[in-house]
């Protein structure tokens, strides 16, 4: 039986996008980097992230009725890094905007997602979240951060 770093390290060969999951908790905005954002449908516009049920800001956003999901330029590792580490987004270094529906933005993220919560799913030591987008945008043209083998770079 391969170990469970062999198995990480053979997912890793397949590279993922990089973005924030941001939400408004008690007047703060809060953020969590994430690799696990994926379209589940067009029609209604859905999107999924997972979240770790080990993770220190589970409970943070498990249940968030609201959230965005926010796709990080290349020239944001920084970003992603400082959120990984620090989940308020300002102490992180980023700015944000109020989305739409309330929910906050990352300024100069390159795709931006505002999303109620549609579903939660079981996924082992992960739950899928499900969200309904309710708006979206685009706000600059720049090349994606991607994670491969554990390390950023730029998507071209």
């Amino acid at each position: 039986m391969e170990t469970a770093r062999a198995f990480r390290d053979a997912l890793g060969c397949y590279p993922t996008g990089v973005a924030l999951v941001t939400v408004l908790e008690d007047g703060r905005v809060r953020a969590l980097t994430i690799n696990s954002f994926a379209s589940v449908s067009l029609e209604p516009p859905l999107v999924l992230w997972s979240l770790d049920r080990a993770s220190l800001r589970y409970g943070q956003f498990s249940s968030a009725p609201r959230f965005a999901i926010n796709v990080l330029g290349a020239d944001q590792e920084a970003l992603a890094l400082a959120c990984a580490r620090d989940d308020d987004l300002g102490r992180a270094g980023g700015q944000w905007a109020e989305g739409q529906t309330g929910v906050p933005l990352v300024r100069d993220a390159i795709a931006r997602f505002e999303c109620t919560l549609d579903a939660v799913h079981e996924g082992g030591d992960h739950i899928i979240i499900v969200g309904r987008v309710a708006a979206f945008d685009q706000p600059r043209t720049a090349p994606a951060l991607v994670f491969h083998r554990s390390v950023f770079a730029a998507a071209h």
